[in-house]
């Protein structure tokens, strides 16, 4: 009795693990991935979606944001780690030591840095110490696009169009702004993330990166939103 007792529990826990795995992807995950961008903004193709042909994992994430896309730009083009920072949870950020901006490595920039505006193809956007994406287009007041490859387990930089690692992970990551008025913008953000065959991988991608990225991205989304509202008076 007591063995069917612990078969009929790990039965049951098993069942309510599947369910609650299934409710996330079906009712949570969708949401996560898209949000704020409408299901036109998430089908559109954007700068950038030909470095990661097919990813395992893809989100679209939009505001708008209540000021011309000149007026939002100088907060998006110098985003990153020693720079101005993400315009996130400073306190999260601190913890994973990740610097926010020149001025004040506690916190985000308040205000446009001139010296972080001269940004162009071929400089790294750190998103932390030691790893960070490559620019590898720019087109001023309208996309960002930035790109990593890297081996796993190394972290040593590949070229895609050479020849592929064993374990590679590879993604492109674009903001893109499109005036919908004279006084509105909206900021769509993309990340494509491809990777080789690994449970491990998976996990960090699905279980770490999904749910990190709506978190600390949504904020971010917000902190451009706010300053960018704010310096317009």
């Amino acid at each position: 009795m007591a063995n069917e007792s612990r078969f009929s529990k790990l039965i049951g826990g098993l069942i309510a693990g599947a369910a609650l795995a299934a409710g996330y992807v079906v009712a949570i995950r969708p949401r996560l991935l898209t949000w704020g961008a409408t299901d036109e903004e998430v089908k559109r193709s954007l700068p950038g979606d030909d470095l990661v042909r097919n990813p395992q994992m893809a989100s679209t994430h939009a505001i708008t944001i209540n000021r011309p896309a000149a007026a939002v730009w100088p907060w998006v083009v110098q985003i990153g780690h020693q720079r101005a920072g993400w315009y996130s949870y400073d306190w999260l950020h601190r913890l994973m030591g990740i610097a926010g901006s020149v001025e004040d490595a506690s916190r985000s920039a308040e205000r446009v840095i001139p010296e972080l505006q001269d940004l162009r193809v071929g400089d790294e956007i750190e998103i932390g110490p030691d790893m960070g994406y490559n620019v590898v287009a720019l087109d001023p007041e309208r996309a960002l696009v930035l790109h990593i490859a890297v081996e796993m387990g190394s972290f040593e930089p590949f070229d895609p169009a050479g020849e592929q690692p064993d374990e590679s992970f590879a993604s492109s990551w674009t903001w893109f702004l499109e005036e919908i008025g004279e006084e509105k913008t909206r900021l769509i953000v993309r990340i494509r993330i491809g990777y080789s065959p690994s449970v491990a991988t998976a996990l960090m991608v699905h279980g770490v990166m999904e749910p990190g990225s709506f978190i600390m991205e949504r904020k971010t989304l917000l902190g451009i939103k706010r300053r960018a509202e704010a310096a317009g008076g």
